[in-house]
């Protein structure tokens, strides 16, 4: 009996590590496609700000 209580207890943590470093991958993933984004939209408004300036009709 004593051993089904001690697996049950290092399932438990077992499922507790593996949901930490899940959420911690998904985070990171997150993180860095936010930046990214940030990028392409910085660098999208540079080419409209220089389009409007060389070609203003």
């Amino acid at each position: 009996m004593g051993r089904l209580r001690a697996r049950k207890g290092q399932t438990a943590i077992e499922y507790l590590l593996v949901t930490a470093s899940l959420l911690f991958v998904f985070v990171m993933m997150y993180k860095a496609l936010q930046y990214s984004l940030a990028n392409q939209f910085k660098r999208g408004g540079v080419v409209i700000i220089r389009m409007y300036k060389e070609d203003p009709w």
